[in-house]
């Protein structure tokens, strides 16, 4: 199927070829068509492929997308360590500052009266230093303060945009697994409703066909018990006529019921015949009896 669909396509694309050479059509509209014949073909491949490599598919791009979850995860857990670490630099540094704070402010009045009293010795932090080296004490300690004060603010503005973007990526790495989340439930919500439908789509053709061949074989059977009654019609009316055109001696008992029907029509013939003597006696009898009777007056 797969190779009938190519040479297809193969076989189009020559034609169009073809056509456009003859016509007086630009050769950039061949692009178009070659493009169109391949997305053709792609999506009939795509149509071909089982449901199964779909499904490995997908479940390769979940795979990938819960990979690319992880590695982020990693990430912002390093992200998180290194705030961390930022936190702990920036006390240090708080308090290296203040420490150091407090020994200049100290220094400040062992400075004046040494520069007042044009002193060559003092004594600053339970340390004796020439004034030389108490200025060039001084001087380090003034530098260092300045530098640590910079990186300080350096290290505090960092450790802001780093906690916003911390905040900000955790965010999205709860929405992405949200996301993901929901994809998996939905896909597999999908699987589901998709073997349900394949049971239901399998039961509903064998119903269709349980439907059908019950169908045909009332059908067939209508038909035959239509021949049987036609069959058996024509045999009583065939046997039918064959008994009202057989010979009367032929036919079997009849020769009993033949003298029965005579005794009955000579019965009735007697009968006739006994009644009408019966009938004229009495007429007799009654003319008779009138003639004894008196007159009447006139």
């Amino acid at each position: 199927m797969i190779r009938k669909l190519v040479m297809m396509a193969g076989t189009l694309a020559i034609a169009v070829c073809g056509l456009v050479v003859v016509s007086s059509r630009p050769l950039s509209e061949l692009t178009g068509y070659f493009q169109a014949t391949a997305d053709t073909t792609v999506d009939n491949l795509t149509r071909q492929i089982p449901d199964a490599i779909h499904d490995r598919r997908l479940e390769n791009e979940l795979q990938v997308a819960r990979q690319q979850l992880i590695d982020r995860q990693v990430e912002l857990n390093l992200s998180r360590s290194q705030v961390e670490q930022l936190r702990k630099d920036l006390t240090d540094l708080d308090a290296s500052v203040a420490r150091r704070q407090r020994l200049l402010a100290e220094a400040y009045p062992v400075m004046k009266t040494a520069v007042a009293r044009n002193q060559a010795a003092v004594r600053f932090a339970s340390t004796d230093f020439s004034m030389a080296d108490f200025q060039k004490e001084v001087d380090d300690l003034m530098t260092l303060q300045d530098r640590e004060s910079r990186q300080r603010e350096i290290k505090r503005d960092g450790l802001a945009r780093l906690e916003k973007s911390l905040t900000e990526g955790e965010r999205a790495l709860s929405e992405m697994r949200t996301a993901l989340e929901g994809l998996d439930q939905e896909v597999a919500v999908l699987r589901s409703r998709r073997d349900q439908a394949q049971v239901e789509s399998a039961t509903l053709d064998l119903i269709s066909s349980a439907t059908a061949g019950r169908q045909t074989v009332a059908a067939n059977a209508s038909q035959t018990v239509d021949r049987l009654k036609q069959d058996v019609q024509k045999m009583e009316a065939r046997n039918e006529a064959r008994r009202s055109l057989a010979p009367v001696d032929s036919l079997p008992g009849n020769h009993v019921g033949r003298a029965w029907s005579r005794l009955e029509a000579l019965k009735t013939y007697h009968d006739a015949e006994t009644a009408q003597p019966a009938a004229g006696v009495e007429a007799d009898r009654g003319a008779a009896k009138k003639a004894k009777q008196p007159a009447g007056p006139k």
